[in-house]
């Protein structure tokens, strides 16, 4: 049976992503996209194209939520109460207290809701994760993550999405952006154990007064120093993790994983790189199985408090 899909929110770079997965899924089908902005619908799925995000709503089963982050507590009260799963991409609002209001109401409705985390889809994640449960690496010493694109440099934000540039429509920049990924893919590994994050070192690449296109943090995870770095400004970037410790190290990058041990060659796994596409499979998968974390938002509802308390330390 066809799963009618409503996109709200068509100025985002992971639009694509979003449209390639419901081109290729024969049971996704589009039948409405909205923006507030009628010029940033693709002309591709222009016929499809609602001037009422109501209407979309009333028109689809289930609902993805790619708006500018000021937008979207209410696109997703609305499909919540509507009673449409949602999938909303993260932050799910401008701060931490915001998007917890949203969760709440969510939960309220009794509607399944998930936030787009797609690193939680990664397999090289869980291989990951199966490294760390088996002890495979002995007492950790160290660990960094990483996760950067060159996308402010490329023009990524411009158009349609020059909306993720301000700080009044974003609520974060760079760092917040890829970062929450970084802290929830950390989050994912620990058994739930999300790092803690000291301080902060923002780049801000025109001035104080604009938004950050990434930045630095230290803190712990584990019970290891932490580094974690995310921006949208470092060419070739890519996701990195690496965990050190006095039996191994095991490095993550892209979708590969790499264990390393005294004597022999290190141990290598192959797997697909991160693709954002990735969360809209495992939100459709679950909706043919009707299936839902109770809680799909909490996640990025921490770590986004997490995030906000090491900026605010500095």
């Amino acid at each position: 049976m066809p799963i009618d899909v409503a996109l709200l929110g068509c100025g985002h770079p992971h639009v694509a992503d979003v449209l390639g997965v419901l081109a290729s899924e024969p049971d996704l089908r589009l039948t409405a996209a909205w923006d507030a902005d009628r010029s940033a619908v693709p002309v591709a799925v222009a016929g499809a194209a609602t001037t009422h995000a109501e209407t979309a709503i009333r028109r689809a089963d289930a609902v993805v939520i790619c708006a500018p982050v000021d937008q979207r507590p209410m696109l997703a009260t609305q499909a919540a109460r509507a009673g449409r799963p949602l999938l909303v991409e993260k932050p799910l609002a401008r701060s931490a207290a915001e998007a917890a209001g949203v969760a709440r109401e969510v939960a309220r409705s009794r509607t399944p809701g998930e936030a787009a985390l797609f690193l939680r889809e990664l397999p090289a994640l869980s291989r990951l994760r199966g490294v760390l449960r088996e002890g495979l690496l002995g007492r950790l010493g160290s660990v960094t993550a990483s996760y950067t694109h060159p996308g402010v440099l490329d023009g990524w934000f411009d158009g349609p999405a020059a909306w993720m540039r301000d700080p009044a429509r974003a609520g974060v920049g760079g760092f917040g952006d890829l970062g929450l990924h970084l802290v929830d893919a950390l989050a994912a590994l620990g058994r739930d154990e999300p790092p803690r994050l000291a301080a902060v070192t923002l780049d801000r690449a025109d001035g104080r007064r604009s938004i950050d296109v990434g930045g630095v943090a230290v803190g712990t995870w584990l019970g290891a120093p932490l580094t974690v770095q995310a921006s949208w400004a470092i060419r070739p970037g890519g996701l990195e993790l690496v965990a050190a410790g006095a039996a191994g190290t095991a490095t993550l990058r892209g979708g590969t994983v790499e264990l390393a041990r005294d004597g022999g060659e290190p141990t290598r796994w192959v797997g697909p790189p991160p693709s954002a596409g990735e969360a809209l499979r495992a939100f459709a998968a679950r909706l043919r199985a009707r299936r839902f974390d109770p809680d799909g938002l909490t996640a990025a509802v921490h770590a986004q408090e997490i995030l906000e308390r090491a900026v605010a330390v500095g």
